[in-house]
């Protein structure tokens, strides 16, 4: 698919959350390869602790209970939009990052050859969001944006930094590529002129250091509204990765606008709920052949458009791969 030759069917990949192995490297590893083996995906999206960023500059948090549901900050790094000024580089070679960066490493060794494995790096300014208030209440950094933009600024300088340095270690661990993340390309958070002041530049020089060292790199856009997906079409990314099913940009529209691989197809907060595996199995034929209807097969692979619910039996992704087994057998 990188390089735009023909493939006997489309790619099909998930990924979901592994909250109580993802803190200990030898349980997480665990974790990935027992969930890939089941399906034999077509890459692996490496799924680090959510929050790691916080947990390496020290926030207090309350970690899953039941690995279902996702840590909550208790205590966070920035309480006043004033500390971004203060904020330091931290080094990302001790701590969380450096367990994640281990995670993403035995993966790769474990798969070299056979199966691409690809690292989770969120943007700058998303790293901002998280150190000052968590992914649980977004909506209280929108008035950080628009109030205090200078403080914020200062602290997107170092966090651009550290996002670099994050992704060359993962890109010195092997991985084949990043899955870098940005929160805030969507008008449910800031607009399109604010995305260019806080974010656009940042984004391109945190994910610099991958450039010519991994070879398949995957922008993801999150949002579940409109979202600012022309921006990004001339990024250095091979793939692109959104929620294709409820935004303004469904799968044939991306096709239209650009020749990169494209990542979606199935609605990751209720593509895998039908209530019967009959009812699930239709259903996901149906966003199967869809999405084939609308893309080109190598330049697709079926896939959520984000991480999905952790609740969700793995039976349930059996289903995908039992569909693209039915379309395309013996591939």
């Amino acid at each position: 698919m990188v390089e735009g030759r023909e493939v006997d069917r489309p790619g099909a990949s998930v990924w979901k959350h592994f909250h109580a192995d993802d803190r200990v490297v030898s349980d997480s590893v665990k974790a990935h390869i027992a969930f890939q083996e089941r399906n034999q995906w077509d890459f692996i999206k490496i799924m680090a602790n959510g929050i790691h960023i916080q947990e390496q500059y020290g926030a207090k948090i309350r970690w899953s209970r039941d690995g279902i549901e996702f840590p909550t900050t208790l205590v966070r790094y920035i309480n006043s939009p004033k500390e971004f000024r203060n904020l330091k580089k931290v080094d990302i070679h001790t701590g969380a990052v450096a367990r994640e960066v281990e995670v993403a490493k035995r993966l790769k060794e474990h798969y070299d050859g056979k199966v691409p494995v690809v690292a989770t790096v969120f943007s700058p300014l998303t790293y901002a969001q998280e150190l000052y208030n968590g992914f649980q209440d977004p909506a209280r950094f929108i008035p950080l944006v628009r109030e205090y933009g200078d403080d914020l600024k200062e602290g997107l300088k170092v966090l651009t930094e550290v996002t670099r340095d994050i992704v060359e270690a993962y890109a010195n661990a092997g991985v084949d590529g990043i899955f870098y993340s940005t929160q805030f390309a969507n008008d449910s958070q800031i607009t399109p002129e604010e995305y260019d002041e806080f974010a656009i530049k940042s984004d391109l020089e945190g994910f610099e250091p991958a450039i010519g060292k991994t070879w398949f790199n995957i922008l993801h856009i999150h949002g579940d509204s409109n979202l600012y997906f022309d921006k990004f079409l001339d990024f250095p990314f091979e793939a692109f990765n959104w929620q294709s099913t409820v935004t303004n940009v469904s799968l044939s529209d991306a096709a239209r606008k650009t020749n990169k691989i494209l990542i979606g197809g199935i609605d990751r907060e209720n593509g895998f709920s039908f209530p019967t595996r009959e009812e699930l199995t239709e259903q996901i034929r149906k966003n199967v052949k869809d999405a084939v209807a609308s893309v080109p097969a190598n330049r697709l692979i079926i896939a959520p458009g984000c991480s999905l619910p952790t609740a969700l039996s793995d039976f349930r992704f059996n289903v995908l791969k039992d569909v693209i087994d039915e379309l395309y057998p013996g591939t």
